[in-house]
């Protein structure tokens, strides 16, 4: 059975995609965009991801997705605290949201789901959202001591109808583990293009290709997202770096075979990855 209004905050690839699929699905009779950019608004409604843009929120709709940058999302979530739909989010740091959305309303509202879907690319805008984005992805959802267990369960099942594989983390384990596995690649590779000239650019190949792809990534969403994650995203780099002076202290001695051995171990971490694939 569809849901008569979604409204979808922030028409970029995450909600423009999940607007985009929830269509194909029939998942609600109409979708409205807020979106504080006019002409992507006007690009996601012309390419019918939404029928038609808003500058607020319906207080009739029946859910809320929140899918601007993450420095945006507290704001939203303690302005529609009092709002009867369901609200979610696509954030991809959850603590800093919700700890400040707890410090000002004293409380997380029951019906806000945080949610963080584990895909994404260096394209943007509505242009870019496919209908099966998440189809064989994870979507971690972050529940808090307060949640509604019936929002939840409608969320999740939303997300399981675009296809995804929805599991529940703890909310700073979250958070922890994104810093690895998402928010350091994409500092490494931010940090590494600055050392490459325009001119070295003609002998680059697909190492360099395949490394450097998020380098293209939205500095403004990339910027928020490290400073709502500084302290685990510091952890990370504090262990990059000592796994790089390995490294270092083995090319300086000479140590083939530990050279050898830390990249065997890498290829190791790799393999692992293609099976979870």
């Amino acid at each position: 059975m569809n849901t008569p209004l979604l409204v979808v905050i922030g028409t970029g690839l995450i909600g423009s995609s999940f607007a985009k699929g929830a269509r194909e699905q029939g998942l609600f009779n109409t979708i409205v965009g807020i979106e504080p950019d006019a002409e992507r608004a006007e690009r996601a409604r012309m390419l019918g991801i939404v029928d038609e843009i808003a500058t607020s929120v319906d207080p009739d709709a029946d859910a809320v997705l929140i899918a601007g940058p993450s420095d945006t999302i507290a704001a939203w979530v303690i302005r529609l605290s009092e709002h009867a739909g369901v609200v979610f989010d696509v954030g991809s740091v959850k603590s800093a949201i919700l700890e400040s959305a707890r410090t000002s309303l004293a409380g997380i509202p029951p019906r806000f789901i945080p949610c963080h879907p584990i895909v994404g690319s260096e394209r943007q805008g509505p242009e870019a959202a496919e209908g099966s984005l998440f189809a064989g992805h994870k979507v971690v959802i972050t529940p808090h001591a307060d949640i509604d267990p019936d929002a939840l369960a409608l969320v999740a099942g939303w997300w399981q109808q675009l296809g995804a594989k929805v599991h529940q983390m703890e909310v700073s384990v979250h958070d922890r583990v994104l810093a690895l596995t998402s928010h350091l690649p994409h500092l490494l590779a931010f940090a590494y293009l600055q050392q490459i000239d325009a001119e070295q650019l003609e002998f680059a190949g697909g190492g360099f290709r395949d490394f450097t792809r998020i380098g293209a990534s939205d500095a403004a969403l990339w910027s928020a997202i490290f400073a709502l994650n500084k302290t685990p995203l510091l952890e990370a780099l504090d262990q990059f770096e000592r796994s790089l002076g390995n490294m270092r202290t083995a090319l300086e001695a000479g140590d083939t075979n530990g050279v050898r051995r830390i990249i065997h171990a890498a290829q190791q971490r790799r393999l692992e990855f293609e099976q979870h694939e």
